[in-house]
């Protein structure tokens, strides 16, 4: 088949009279003919559709009747959609609507972020107006870079916009490590206690296995000197083990008042589109604060498997009724020592226990547990830290700079 006959061509049958001459003639108009297969009375053969019309003039002077068999090529597929004045008028409205929407972000791809990273990063977006359904601009785009670097989160962060795609590369921050892995403003005693163990990274050691120390005691100093004076200053690191009393108190209630669900909630659903919300129609009225617990939850619907430019924001309310919860003295009692337990694994991460001495009693409607626990932690405090024990105390010039021993020059420390 000829390239012509690709775009529109025929295929018909030639029957009775002066159908040899009907092909002299066809040759002579300069009318291609191809694939001319002989048959019974006649014969049949292709042409461009455009000839068609001619080859039929030159078959009725000549008495030969010609029968279309078949239409084939492009045109043909094409002229049935041409009489459809609403599907190009659909086109025409569709296509510029298509080149608007580009300009929206109908999705957003995070890379090289874990699952709790791209949730933080969708949050910040969020608050710079960078989320599906909403218009991008050059404003939005450095104000998102710029929230997803002071957010904390991240060390560097870069956006790109394509067609509708908003693609969030980012890396996380990693913590910036301490001068010299240790403090220029020396080790103090968090609380009093007696020296068990000591472990000296940097600086000087102030104290030895055995020592009672007060609280704001020095225990690693900065500086030690040398034998003809000369003080060398290092950064403190270390740690100090003190065995030490640490006391803690629980007032657990016996009768508790709490919210239970009952079983009954409502659903509302917001659609957010360039920058508008709308609120889509729901079957119950919205709630109250004290009435119902509220969870929110985004999504981004999809047509045909493909994302829509739209968000939407569905709140679910969850119903809820007063009620009192009793608890037995056992139950109570069991509450206070957990409590106790996580406030002493809060202020002595890696406590030691020793012994453990408890007061309880059980006044009206709450019971009151006291505990003493005996434990070896490391008391080590920097003295530039303001911390939950109180004030540090002062500094004295002895403490400071600690002088060397006859007959060993023993290295001593600077606060």
């Amino acid at each position: 088949m000829e390239w012509t006959q690709l775009w529109a061509g025929v295929t018909f049958a030639a029957q009775n009279g002066d159908v040899e001459g009907l092909l002299t003639a066809a040759a002579a108009g300069g009318l291609h003919l191809s694939d001319i297969v002989p048959r019974p009375g006649g014969f049949s053969a292709r042409c461009a559709a455009w000839h068609y019309r001619k080859l039929a003039a030159l078959a009725r002077r000549r008495r030969v009747r010609l029968r279309i068999q078949k239409r084939q090529g492009l045109f043909f597929c094409v002229r049935p959609l041409l009489r459809r004045r609403g599907l190009w008028a659909g086109c025409l409205v569709f296509l510029p609507l298509l080149l608007w929407l580009q300009g929206f972000v109908w999705f957003v791809e995070p890379v090289g972020l874990t699952p709790g990273q791209q949730a933080r990063a969708a949050v910040v977006l969020w608050e710079a107006g960078l989320f599906p359904g909403n218009a991008v601009t050059q404003e939005k785009f450095a104000a998102g870079e710029y929230a997803l670097l002071q957010s904390g989160e991240f060390s560097w962060a870069s956006l790109n916009f394509m067609k509708g795609k908003l693609v969030a590369e980012a890396a996380a921050a990693k913590p910036v490590p301490d001068i010299a892995a240790g403090t220029l403003h020396g080790l103090r005693a968090r609380v009093s206690g007696t020296v068990v163990r000591t472990n000296l990274v940097s600086g000087t050691m102030l104290v030895v296995p055995g020592q009672a120390v007060e609280a704001g005691q020095g225990l690693i100093g900065t500086a030690r000197a040398e034998r003809d004076g000369t003080l060398i200053f290092q950064p403190a690191a270390g740690s100090v083990r003190a065995q030490v009393e640490w006391e803690n108190e629980q007032d657990t209630a016996l009768m508790l008042p709490i919210e239970q669900l009952t079983g009954q909630q409502a659903v509302h659903r917001t659609l957010f589109w360039d920058g508008h919300a709308v609120a889509l129609p729901s079957l119950h009225p919205a709630p109250g604060k004290a009435e119902a617990a509220a969870v929110v939850r985004h999504y981004q619907p999809e047509a045909f498997g493909l994302p829509v430019p739209v968000f939407i924001e569905e709140t679910t309310y969850y119903y809820k009724a007063s009620t009192d919860l009793e608890r037995t003295e056992e139950q109570a009692l069991a509450l206070a020592r957990l409590q106790s337990k996580q406030a002493l694994q809060q202020n002595w991460p890696d406590f030691e226990l020793l012994a453990r001495k408890e007061d309880v009693s059980v006044e009206g409607n709450a019971l009151h547990y006291r505990v003493v626990y005996t434990i070896t932690a490391d008391i080590c405090m920097n003295r530039a830290t303001t911390t939950r024990y109180g004030k540090e105390p002062p500094t004295s010039a002895n403490e400071n700079v600690a002088q060397p021993r006859a007959p060993l020059l023993r290295p001593c420390g600077v606060l």
